[in-house]
């Protein structure tokens, strides 16, 4: 595998998944939780020092439920944002995670995961639209990297499997309808 291309995707998409909801899932007996200020938890699958959250959702049974926006804060400061659902303190289903600094991911969640289709775009221009397993691109999908070559083709746990020394040129286009 071309070593630039490699380390591009690794970093990539290490920075976006490297605490908050990227990280894997504890199982619920490991896991830390976070609560607002009406005493609503949340998943916190990555806790660290200074950490307080707002959710604008319902709170059913103690838990985090339903359709809202989490904001999480670091030290009083607007930090990460998630606008979807949750369940039981959970991202769950559809949502929109924003990153402090400037990623984005909008696809599906499963257990606080991205787990199904989605498209996460890095600070640096690059982007992943596609398929993912346990919080990795897996299965078919586009990499775009910041010099504008795009890769098309299939993912094993983050790594690209298709033909690593003819990407698309930058002038065409990732066709959308084939993720």
């Amino acid at each position: 595998m071309n070593q630039l291309f490699r380390i591009t995707l690794t970093l990539a998409y290490a920075a976006f998944f490297a605490y908050g909801f990227g990280a894997l899932a504890a199982p619920d007996d490991d896991v830390s939780w976070i609560a607002d200020k009406r005493g609503c938890k949340v998943a916190n699958t990555f806790p660290r020092q200074g950490e307080t959250i707002t959710w604008s959702g319902e709170c059913r049974g103690g838990f985090a439920q339903g359709a809202g926006v989490l904001q999480w804060y670091l030290n009083g400061k607007e930090d990460d944002r998630y606008e979807g659902s949750l369940d039981k303190g959970w991202a769950q289903g559809k949502g929109v995670l924003y990153r402090a600094d400037g990623g984005k991911y909008d696809g599906e969640w499963e257990h606080s995961v991205q787990q199904g289709t989605g498209r996460y775009e890095a600070p640096d221009g690059s982007w992943y639209e596609g398929d993912w397993k346990n919080g990795k691109p897996n299965g078919h999908g586009q990499y775009r990297r910041p010099d504008g070559k795009i890769f098309i083709g299939e993912w094993i746990d983050g790594v690209y499997e298709g033909d690593k020394d003819n990407p698309q040129e930058e002038d065409q286009e990732a066709d959308p309808n084939r993720t």
